[in-house]
Parts: structure tokens; sequence; C-alpha cells
């Protein structure tokens, strides 16, 4: 194309090939355009056009642009135009060569949407995308990246590996090694499972997954991959594995789960010492059968707990039965080393307890086998440690025996082992419980003053078992909070009451499932429940709480409960029991309570709700028109009224029924004593044990004096 310099850029002259691009004809375009191809430009395009023009020609006589121009069929085409511009001061023309660019363009805006989306999907995607140039050996990663861990990635091949992964879990760091490694060699398709570190020190569970992008020849030349958050799956896959290994009372290894280990660790043949013991508590059923479920139980963890201490996180240690338990110390130096260990495991055993308000005595008997000398795997050492128990328990208990093929022989101890023994005890209270019972019965049954009488028998209770904190808590009518509404404390105690008020169950969560057996909830040590819960009682000083439920049916209505502030305490079955009694006495009592005052208050409502009511509403006994109630209106037109009077004598002062009387079936009454004309309505109703009418009479004097005295 030739056009003027001029301010329209007036065409000269085209070719056919112009022509063909845009699809006007030479007529077209003068007749369309007055041939200003300034006005084929996209109205959009022409400001920029102009100013790139005069930039331009600044620095020269040529020109280089891109813009729209008009086609016949109403499209615009993207071009690419060089120009040269010649002539002298009278006239100026530029020569103009065009290329057509809307394919390439059309393909640049497909590409920029795409990128668009790709954008969009990646922000709202909680996965982490990440690109791998192999050949340049440096990785990029989305901007969520920040927002799952709180720092910046940070990725150097030439770092050693121990710095390359140092956010990594250090049991990650091989297998990520590893999964890049694939990675470089060409692995089509890999995922890794790993722990990352966040800005808080914590370690989250992630999966990685990539796949290797290759080139013609067929070298890998970059992965691309995600990074997904799975430490909620992770935790809760392991939670509910640990839960199948472990026993839920001590938390050590179940039977199963502790023959597995040993067994997994004997089969390698490893080519150090070990040591298989069997531990039995010494007469445990008599402590349980005496003391009760809950305090043996209390035993039991405890003993574990002191197990674990003794032991290393290496070694297996497995409840195997109601009191037997199983452990087998790996790696030890020699044989002398596990029977030091025995000597330990009793002493701990014989003082465990002994610090306690009240002690408690527990014994146990150690059975000892030795690896490799008394048997290679689990099941042999098992029953070498099984027929040594039997000899320390034939000795008199509270010892350890180690197996002796020559002492023993082939003795075998069948319908011994208290594998798989159930703990069984019953929770019936001795006589002196019996009278604390009937004494707590019979200060509520004479009470006057349930307030005051629930008061004292917490300090009776209190005092009787001698407790840092007896108390009350009420649930609202919701359930959602508590109330501590009654409390006693021992001396030096800190009252806790004004702090326990409305107190919302949602900030210890699952506090109200720690009430299952029996609807008991103790707890021997506080530091045991979870941090929330443990949180609560350390604020009141409590190290031990036995607390009873207070139940309506099957509504948990609150509960009872006893703390101990100065130690940690054990209760047996007679406590646990008379405390359950007393708790079922309170929640009996104490429920006729609420609701009686439940129904005052709704009394209160009803006769406000009455004596705001414009008319005269009274109740009279049926056969006696005995007045039972007056609501204020009422009241006023006639203060001498009053209950237990007659109607006929209160309101007419007759000495007999009234011969108008509503209950005969008038609807209009005249009262000439108070010069009243009123419309009654009355309904039969019940009044205590009484048939009884309740009548409602409204003032129509007004009304009345208005059709005139005839009337």
């Amino acid at each position: 194309m030739q056009c003027r310099n001029d301010g329209g850029f007036t065409i000269v002259g085209v070719n056919e090939g112009f022509l063909g691009m845009f699809g006007f004809t030479k007529e077209e375009m003068a007749e369309q355009f007055q041939n200003q191809f300034l006005t084929m430009i996209h109205p959009s395009d022409r400001q920029n056009f102009l100013i790139e023009v005069d930039r331009q020609l600044i620095k020269g006589d040529r020109l280089s642009l891109s813009y729209r121009v008009l086609c016949r069929d109403g499209s615009y085409k993207w071009t690419a135009s060089s120009a040269k511009l010649f002539g002298n001061d009278e006239e100026e023309r530029f020569f103009c060569i065009f290329l057509d660019l809307t394919e390439v363009r059309d393909a640049q805006e497909k590409l920029r949407l795409s990128l668009e989306h790709l954008e969009i999907i990646m922000s709202q995607s909680s996965d982490i995308i990440f690109e791998w140039d192999l050949s340049a050996d440096t990785i990029s990663f989305s901007p969520n990246w920040l927002d799952k861990f709180g720092y910046p990635p940070n990725y150097d091949s030439r770092l050693p590996k121990e710095r390359i992964f140092r956010n990594f879990h250090l049991d990650d760091v091989d297998p990520m090694a590893e999964f890049m490694q694939e990675a470089r060699e060409g692995r089509s398709n890999a995922v890794v499972d790993v722990r990352i570190r966040n800005s808080k020190d914590q370690y989250l569970w992630c999966r990685i997954r990539s796949a290797t992008q290759f080139s013609e020849d067929n070298k890998p030349l970059r992965a691309v991959g995600t990074i997904s958050d799975i430490d909620e799956e992770k935790r809760m896959v392991e939670d509910l594995r640990r839960r199948a290994e472990l026993d839920t009372l001590t938390g050590l290894y179940n039977h199963a789960e502790t023959e597995r280990r040993s067994e997994l660790y004997l089969s390698g043949g490893p080519d150090t010492i070990c040591a298989m013991f069997i531990i039995d508590v010494d007469n445990f059923k008599m402590v349980n059968d005496g003391q009760g479920h809950l305090f043996g139980d209390a035993v039991l963890a405890e003993l574990a707990a002191g197990m674990k201490r003794l032991t290393r996180k290496s070694d297996v240690i497995g409840r195997i039965g109601g009191d037997e338990f199983a452990m087998l110390l790996k790696d030890l130096p020699s044989s002398q080393i596990a029977e030091d260990k025995a000597r330990k495991l009793l002493e701990m055993f014989r003082h465990l307890f002994q610090g306690e308000k009240r002690p408690v005595a527990v014994s146990c008997s150690i059975g000892l086998a030795i690896y490799p000398w008394d048997g290679a795997d689990y099941q042999s050492l098992y029953h070498c440690a099984d027929l040594a128990l039997y000899q320390a328990k034939s000795r008199g208990k509270n010892q350890f025996a180690r197996f002796d093929a020559k002492s023993m022989g082939t003795v075998d101890r069948i319908g011994y082992s208290a594998l798989g023994a159930a703990i069984d005890s019953d929770q019936n209270t001795g006589e002196r419980g019996g009278n604390l019972v009937n004494y707590v019965f019979q200060i509520l049954y004479d009470a006057d003053d349930i307030d005051t009488a629930v008061e004292a028998i917490l300090e009776i209770v209190g005092r009787r078992f001698d407790v840092s904190r007896a108390y009350v808590f009420e649930n609202s009518a919701g359930g959602k909070y508590t109330d501590n509404t009654y409390e006693w404390c021992n001396e030096g105690v800190t009252p806790q009451k004004e702090f326990l008020q409305n107190y919302p169950y949602e900030n210890v969560k699952g506090y109200k499932e720690l009430f299952k057996d029996n609807s008991i909830f103790y707890c021997r040590d506080v530091h045991s429940l979870t941090p929330a819960q443990a949180a609560l009682f350390e604020s009141q000083g409590v190290c031990s709480t036995l607390q009873c439920a207070l139940y309506n049916g099957k509504e948990f209505r609150g509960f009872i409960g006893f703390d101990e502030c100065t130690g940690l305490r054990m209760w047996n079955k007679e406590e646990i029991g008379i405390l359950s009694l007393v708790a079922q006495l309170l929640t009996t009592f104490l429920l006729k309570k609420r609701e009686a005052d439940r129904n005052q208050q709704i009394m209160i409502q009803l006769n406000t709700i009455l004596d705001k009511q414009d008319a005269y509403i009274y109740a009279i006994r049926k056969d006696t028109y005995e007045l039972l109630y007056l609501n204020e209106k009422t009241l006023r037109l006639d203060p001498m009224a009053r209950v237990g009077m007659t109607c006929h004598r209160a309101f007419f002062g007759r000495n007999s029924p009234c011969g108008t009387c509503p209950l005969s079936g008038a609807t209009e009454v005249y009262n000439p004593q108070y010069d009243v004309w009123t419309r009654v309505q009355f309904s039969p109703m019940k009044w205590v044990d009484s048939d009884a009418y309740l009548i409602n009479c409204v003032d129509i004097t007004d009304y009345k004096r208005l059709q005139g005295p005839e009337k």
C-alpha cells in the first residue's frame, strides 16, 4: 500500500495482495472510507497507532507496527506492517508492506487464556504444583507452598543431601532422594509419602506425585507433579493401626502384636543376647475383687507405666492377659543385665504405690528366659519363661526365676497362665457404707431446705473420705453449659465455685464421654487426660478426681465430684460404691427440687399473665363456691375479697348462691354492689384434687349504659 503522510493516511494505491487480504475493492474503499486508511484501523488501536508513528519517525524514516485492520466481512485481522517514508516538503508518502498475523495472535490468545486458566486452577487447588527442569536442575513451585509451610521453597542441588532435604523428616530423606533419582533416570510416574516441616516445626505428611516428560530422542527433560497434604489421612490410619496394636487400658502392645513384633525381631537371627520376661501380678484377683474394677485398672495402668520407664523404646512390652505381661529386651551385653533388670522390676512393683495417701501393697513374680540358649523363636522363649514364672510362684511369689532346663525338667503348668483372664469384681458396699448412705437419705428426706442439706452432705462425705473438695455440677437446659451449684472445701483448699459458672462443655470436648462404666469417671492422674481436660483440673490444683454422673432417665444432667489436691489417690470398691449411691440420692432430691423450682417459676409467670388481663378472673370450687384464686383486676374491684370466701358472699353480699349465677347459664350479670355489668364465661377445670371453675368476667358497663335505661 502507498499512502500520504497526512492526518488520515490517504490511500494512493494498493496491489492485489492488499485487496485479497482485506476483501475490499478499490471502489468500496473509496466509497466506504474515502480512502482514509486510518478509518480502516480498529478504533481501539488508532490512538496507539498514531503515537507509535510519531515516536518512530523521530528516530528515522522507517516504521514497524502491529494493529488490527477491518475486513469486508466485518472481522478484523491482526497485521504486522513495515513502512518507509519517501518524499519532500511538498508531499510525503509511506510505502507499506503487510503481513497477516491473525493465526499467530489467535494462538497467542489461546495460550494466554490457557495460562490464565492454569493459574486459576492452581490458586483454587490445595495441592502444590511443581516443575523440575532436569537439565538445569532447578525446581519451581506454585505460590501455595508458602501458604502451606510458611516459608519459601529453596532447592539447591549443589548442597549436600542433608542440606537439600533439611526440611524433610530425617527418616524420609533417603526415600525422597531415591524418588528424585528415579525421576532423573526417566521413570515416567513416581509417588512417595514423606513428612515436610512447616514454620511451626510440625511435620506434615505429604504425598508427592510426578510425571516425567521426554524429548524426541527419549531423554528425560522435566518432571511435573503435585504435593498433596495427606496428614489427616495418615494420622487417622496411624491411629487405627495403633488401636489395633495396643491394649486400651495400659497403652502397651496387645498379645497378638507382642508376639508379632518379637517374632519379627527374632526371625532375623540377632547375634546379641535377648531376654524374655513373663510378669504376673501376685494375688491380683484378691486386689481386684477387694477394691473393684476401677482400682484394679488403675493398678495395671501404673504398673505398665513403670515398666515403660525401666525399658527402652526399642524393647517390646505387652499385656498378654488380665494381669500378665511379657517383655522382650533386645541387644543385652550379658545375661546378668537381664537378671539385674528383673530385680529392678520387682523393686519397682514393691514401691510404686508407697507414696500414695493410702499406700497399696503390690508385688509380682517374673519368669526369665534368655535368647539364644533357651530358645530361638518367640514360642520357645515364651514357654521357657512361663515355666520359670511357675517356679517363681511356687517359691513364694514376689521374686524372679531364670529358666533352668535341668531343674525344671519337662514340668508344664497347663491351666496356670492368666493369659486372656478377665479382671472381674463387683460393686457391693459394706455395712459402714450402708450406714452412711442411710444417714444421707435421712438428711435429704427430712430437709425443709434442700440447698442446706446438700451442702451439709458434701461436707459429711468429704470429711468421711478425707478429700480436698466435694461439689455438684448441674447442666443448663440444653446441656451445653454446666454450673458449679454446690461446693465444700477441706482446710487449706481454695474454693473454685465462682470460677466455674456457666462453663461451656465445648472448652473440654469429650468430657461427657468420660462417664462410661457405671456412670463413673475416675482419674488417678489428671495428666493422663487430653490437654484441655488436664488444663482444667490443673488450674484448680487437682491431682486425682472421682466423679459420678447425675442422670434423669438417659439424660446427662451433671455430676457430683470429689477431688484430691494433695497428691495422687486411688479409690477402692467400697468407696466408689458408697459415692455412687450418694450421687443417686442427690440426683433424686435435686431433680425434685429443680422440678419444684420450675413449677414455681411457671406459676409466677402464669399469675403475671392473668394479672395483666383486662378482665375479672377468679376460680371457685365446684360444690362450695369457695374462692380459690383472684387476679389483680378482681382484687382492685373488691379489695376485701379473699381466697376462702364464697363468691356470692365476696361479690354480692349474699349468704346463698345468686339466682343469676353464671354457672346456671346467665351470660350477662349485673352487680348492684359495684354497679358493674359483666359478660361472663366459665370453664371447668381441676384445682389440685378438686373440681373447679375458672370464671372470666369482661366489663361491659359502658356498652349497657349506651343501650339506655330500659335495657
